[in-house]
C-alpha cells in the first residue's frame, strides 16, 4: 500500500474532494453518495482503492445539472464563443521593457518568500504571530527569530520535513542565504524553458513534456501531482487534468501562467491563449479561466495604469456566465462603490473556510484576493505584497502573483529596497538545466523572447 507521505496518490483518499467538486460544478451525483460512504468505511486494500477510482471516475462524468446557473464550457474553441468586447492589443514600449520585465520577475520572487514560512496558516494566526514577534505591520520578509515561547506558541521549527522540496529549513529570512525552491518559481522556469523550446505557440503536449523532462513528479502537488501520474499512464491534455483528478479547479494553473503574462504585456488575449494551454494539463473550467485571468491581468495591467480597468479588461478573456467571472464582476463592483478591502477580504471569507483544503487551494477565493490586492494596493509593492499575505488563505501562491502584476507595472525602480536587497541575485529551481539561474539572466532571456513575438507580429 502507499505510505502517507505520497500524498494524493490513493484514490480513496480524493473521494471527498471529488464530493466537493462535483458540487461546485454541478454534476448530479447524489444516487452515488450512500457507495462513496461505504468506501471510505473499508480498510486499505486493493479491492477499496480499485472501488474508489472506479467511483471517482463515475462522479466526474456525471451530467450537470439542467437548472445550474452557469455556464462553463471546456475547450478553447467553446471558451472563445462565450467572450464578449473588443480586446486590447498594445504591446509594452521597448524602452519600459527592462524595468517591467525585471520588477516582475523580482516581484514574483519576493512575494513568493514573504508568504513562504506563512503557507498554511489561517489569517489570524499570522496576523497574531506578527503582532506578538514585533512585525506588524508587515514591511519585509519574516523572521522566527523571535523568543522561545513565541516559537513553541506558533510552532516553529526549522527542519521543514513535511515539505516535498529539497529545503532544508522554513523559509524564514533568518535562515536563507540563497533563494529557495519552490513550486510557483518552479512553474515560472517551466513557462521560460517552453517557450524557448517551442515558441509562443507550443502545445499542450509540449507543456506536458516539459514537467517530465523537466522536474520530479513530487515537486508538483495535488492537481499537478494527479496530471503527472495520469501522464505517466499516457493519458494526455485535456484529460490528464479531468482523470481522476478532483483538483481541477485548484489555483495550481493560476500559479503557473505569470511569464505568459510577461512575453504577452500589452496582449492579454495572447496570454490567456498560452495560459489555456498550460492550465489544460491538470486543471478544467474555473482552474483554466483563473489561468487565463491571472495571465490577461498581467499583460493588460502592463498598460493600463488603472488596475480597475486592468481587471475588466483580463475579464474579457472569461466566460461571463462562470462562477469565476461572476465572483470577480461582484468584487469589482464592490471595489468601485467604495466597499473598504478588509470587508471584501471578509466576504472572501465569509464563503470560503480557509481551514478547510479544498478551499484554501481553490482558485476562485485566491483569485479574489489576488484581484483586491492589485485593486486597492496596486500603486505600492509593499502594500501589495504584504496584503496578499494578511489575507490567508495560500499565501505564497498570492503574495507571487500580486508581485508579478504590481512591480510589472511599476517597474523595477518602484520596488522597494528591502524586497530586493535581502536575499542573494539567483532564483534556485529544480527545472533541469535552470535550476540556478540568476535574475538578470532570466530578464534577458524573457526580453529575447518579447522580441520574437514583435518579429512573429512584424511580419504578419
Amino acid at each position: 500500500m502507499l505510505t502517507e507521505k505520497l500524498h494524493w496518490m490513493k484514490d480513496s483518499d480524493n473521494i471527498a474532494d471529488e464530493i466537493r467538486q462535483c458540487k461546485g460544478e454541478g454534476r448530479q451525483i447524489e444516487d452515488l453518495l450512500p457507495a462513496c460512504d461505504a468506501v471510505l468505511k473499508m480498510g486499505d486494500s486493493p479491492e477499496k482503492e480499485k472501488r474508489a477510482a472506479e467511483l471517482l471516475l463515475e462522479m466526474e462524468g456525471r451530467p450537470v445539472a439542467p437548472d445550474f446557473p452557469y455556464d462553463e464550457p471546456e475547450s478553447y474553441e467553446d471558451i472563445q464563443k462565450t467572450l464578449k468586447g473588443k480586446t486590447i492589443c498594445r504591446p509594452l514600449p521597448e524602452e519600459r521593457r527592462f524595468a517591467a520585465i525585471k520588477g516582475a520577475w523580482t516581484g514574483r520572487a519576493a512575494g513568493c518568500l514573504l508568504g513562504i514560512p506563512v503557507e498554511g496558516w489561517p489569517r489570524k494566526k499570522i496576523r497574531d504571530f506578527l503582532n506578538e514577534s514585533g512585525q506588524y505591520p508587515l514591511r519585509k520578509f519574516m523572521s522566527s527569530d523571535v523568543p522561545p515561547e513565541i516559537r513553541d506558541k506558533f510552532g516553529i521549527y526549522d527542519i521543514d520535513e513535511g515539505m516535498s522540496y529539497d529545503r532544508q529549513k522554513i523559509c524564514w529570512i533568518n535562515n536563507m542565504d540563497s533563494y529557495p525552491v519552490d513550486d510557483d518559481m518552479n512553474y515560472t522556469m517551466l513557462s521560460l524553458r517552453v517557450t524557448e523550446r517551442c515558441g509562443v505557440d507550443f502545445s499542450a503536449e509540449d507543456v506536458a513534456e516539459s514537467w517530465l523532462l523537466g522536474f520530479p513528479a513530487l515537486h508538483a502537488c495535488t492537481a499537478e501531482r494527479v496530471a503527472y501520474r495520469n501522464l505517466m499512464h499516457r493519458i494526455l491534455p485535456p484529460y490528464s487534468g479531468i482523470h481522476l483528478n478532483p483538483f481541477r479547479e485548484w489555483i495550481g494553473a493560476q500559479i503557473r501562467v505569470d511569464f505568459y503574462g510577461y512575453i504577452a504585456a500589452g496582449n492579454p488575449a495572447l496570454a490567456a491563449k498560452m495560459a489555456y494551454r498550460d492550465a489544460s494539463v491538470a486543471q478544467s473550467k474555473n482552474g483554466i479561466y483563473a489561468a487565463m485571468y491571472i495571465a490577461a491581468l498581467i499583460a493588460s495591467a502592463a498598460v493600463i495604469p488603472d488596475y480597475a480597468g486592468a481587471v475588466r479588461e483580463a475579464l474579457k478573456q472569461v466566460p461571463p456566465e462562470s462562477r469565476l467571472y461572476c465572483a470577480i464582476e461582484d468584487m469589482l463592483s464592490e471595489y468601485e462603490s467604495g466597499v473598504a478591502f478588509g470587508n471584501v477580504i471578509d466576504r472572501v471569507h465569509a464563503k470560503y473556510d480557509e481551514k478547510k483544503p479544498f478551499d484554501w487551494c481553490l482558485a476562485i477565493p485566491n483569485a479574489l484576493i489576488v484581484t483586491a490586492c492589485a485593486l486597492y494596493f496596486g500603486n505600492n509593492y509593499t502594500d501589495a505584497i504584504s496584503n496578499a499575505v494578511l489575507s490567508g488563505f495560500d499565501t505564497d501562491c498570492n503574495g507571487a502573483t500580486v508581485g508579478s502584476i504590481v512591480a510589472l507595472s511599476l517597474g523595477i525602480d518602484r520596488i522597494e529596497p528591502v524586497w530586493k536587497t535581502s536575499i542573494g541575485p539567483v532564483l534556485n529551481s529544480t527545472v533541469c538545466g535552470y535550476t540556478k539561474m540568476p535574475v538578470d539572466e532570466a530578464v534577458e532571456r524573457t526580453l529575447k523572447i518579447m522580441s520574437r513575438i514583435d518579429r512573429q507580429n512584424a511580419s504578419g
